[in-house]
């Protein structure tokens, strides 16, 4: 069996994508931000410098760390772009607070304000934040509430609701062709899909710069030790899901308890705790059919879900 694509979607291969030191790395990723910054002309982003370059060592016993892309441009400005698959940790203040980091980094101690620069974060998240809209890209900046005008033009922040974008491409694709900027949007939610072959091969042949993504691709998804920190990493963020589940499920069944009479029957909680108990064996289940369809070995997928040999050859037949 070939290996099959992994996905740009996740944060690690996202990184390992456009993150590296690599010629072929910058030119992506400078095609990238320029289309989703509507960059052009004098404006385009021409060089980038890495702040903190694709390294795979550093994943090493780390699963839960953020693998955010920061960069510098030519004018000095700082870009944050991080992967998002799940919501957590109240992420609209999450990005702003990273906003005022990222924007502090760029004064030394005892300089003039005036040296702060330009900073932009760029979400890129597979579920939506946004309730108030149905656009999939909206930006923000600090601006006078009656009559609009900016502050400074130093804050931006981005968030694309990939959800939104699928909704979206999906509800237009009669007779629409795509823009620059969602060609390279489709390509990193739709890659390494089922059946996204055909789709790809019509990216490839609408941008050279999405063909030379593709070919990097090709090689990443060939690198065996960076395949088992992706199944690794993919493994911790769906544990993740089911302990928060889990908790979200112990949660409820407090509250119910000091809600309810004292004389509560016990088989309502033992009831209760057996449907927590399947809600966590499906996610596995879940789990271990996402990766067998991405190619990993069965004795790999019993080991990182903990369910038996024999019931994932049962999914492998079922896929």
């Amino acid at each position: 069996m070939g290996n099959k694509l992994l996905s740009p979607l996740s944060d690690i291969i996202f990184k390992a994508l456009f993150g590296r030191e690599e010629e072929n790395s910058k030119i992506i990723l400078m095609d990238f931000l320029n289309k989703i910054l509507e960059l052009d002309g004098e404006m385009k982003i021409k060089e980038i410098i890495h702040l903190s370059p694709f390294n795979i060592q550093e994943f090493d016993g780390d699963k839960g760390s953020i693998l955010d892309i920061k960069i510098k441009t030519e004018r000095e400005e700082r870009i944050n772009i991080e992967v998002q698959l799940n919501n957590a940790d109240d992420f609209r203040k999450r990005s702003l607070y990273y906003w005022s980091k990222m924007y502090a980094e760029t004064i030394n101690e005892g300089e003039s304000y005036e040296r702060l620069k330009k900073s932009i974060v760029i979400n890129l998240l597979d579920f939506n934040l946004i309730h108030e809209t149905e656009k999939y890209h909206t930006i923000y900046k600090i601006r006078e509430i009656e009559e609009g005008f900016n502050l400074t033009e130093d804050l931006e922040i981005h968030y694309i609701e990939l959800k939104k974008f699928e909704k979206l491409i999906e509800w237009e694709s009669n007779g629409k062709e795509l823009e620059e900027v969602e060609l390279w949007l489709t390509f990193i939610k739709k890659t390494g899909k089922e059946g996204a072959e055909t789709l790809l091969e019509k990216l490839v042949e609408r941008s050279e710069t999405i063909k030379m993504a593709k070919e990097m691709l090709e090689k990443i998804s060939g690198d065996e030790l960076l395949r088992q920190k992706y199944y690794a990493r993919e493994k911790a963020r769906l544990d993740e899901i089911s302990r928060i589940k889990y908790a979200e499920s112990k949660g409820y069944e407090t509250g119910l308890e000091k809600g309810l009479a004292e004389g509560i029957e016990k088989g309502i909680e033992k009831g209760m705790e057996k449907g927590m108990e399947k809600g966590i064996e499906k996610e596995k289940r879940e789990m271990a059919r996402e990766l067998l369809k991405d190619g990993m070995e069965v004795a790999l997928v019993a080991k990182y879900t903990k369910l038996a040999v024999e019931e994932i050859e049962n999914i492998q037949r079922e896929i």
